[in-house]
């Protein structure tokens, strides 16, 4: 299951690589227009994947989804949209979407990423969290954060920081990026 899936940029790779006709990937946004996009795309097949406009933070699990049958989840530059108060209900629905074992794959922006450094003081709600142009909220986490997030339902697997530098030649332009990294695996045992 894909949460954030946008115009299906992680999931039609995953659908074209992965050969197994087991393989079926549940794709969710918050947009309907995401979700229209990924629909209208001609990789699009029903009998792979289903593509459904779902609030991760909102009081329901999505219908068409079984609690306890996702074995993989992606969280790629989604979790960091939600305000900090609606962090506590997004852990708990993915929880609660994956198996026991089953493994939350997450990518996110980091503290003091160039995106951060970037905003006007303007565009501040909270501590680390801003309101882009478009009205889309981000917040820049750390590593402790997460931990703390995920740590109470999900054993931490990896919790890293991916630091880079990117070089535009063209535009003698050098950004500093910061991403977190982090795989969370929900226990077998029952809770």
């Amino acid at each position: 299951m894909e949460v954030g899936c946008g115009a299906g940029n992680a999931v039609f790779p995953l659908l074209e690589d992965i050969e197994d006709p087991r393989l079926f990937v549940h794709a969710c946004d918050f947009s309907k227009a995401a979700v229209d996009v990924v629909k209208s795309s001609d990789a699009y097949d029903p009998s792979r994947c289903d593509a459904f406009v779902w609030d991760l933070a909102g009081p329901e699990l999505p219908p068409s989804v079984e609690p306890g049958s996702i074995d993989i989840m992606l969280m790629i530059f989604v979790f960091s949209a939600l305000h900090p108060d609606q962090w506590a209900a997004a852990v708990e629905n993915a929880h609660r979407l994956l198996k026991p074992g089953g493994l939350l794959l997450f990518r996110d922006y980091g503290r003091n990423d160039l995106t951060q450094l970037r905003f006007k003081k303007e565009r501040l709600l909270a501590d680390n969290l801003y309101i882009r142009g478009d009205g889309t909220r981000v917040y820049f986490f750390t590593n402790e954060e997460l931990a703390a997030v995920f740590g109470g339902r999900f054993a931490v697997e990896q919790n890293a920081v991916d630091r880079r530098l990117l070089v535009n030649r063209k535009r003698e332009l050098k950004m500093f990026r910061v991403w977190l990294q982090a795989k969370f695996r929900k226990p077998i045992s029952a809770d």
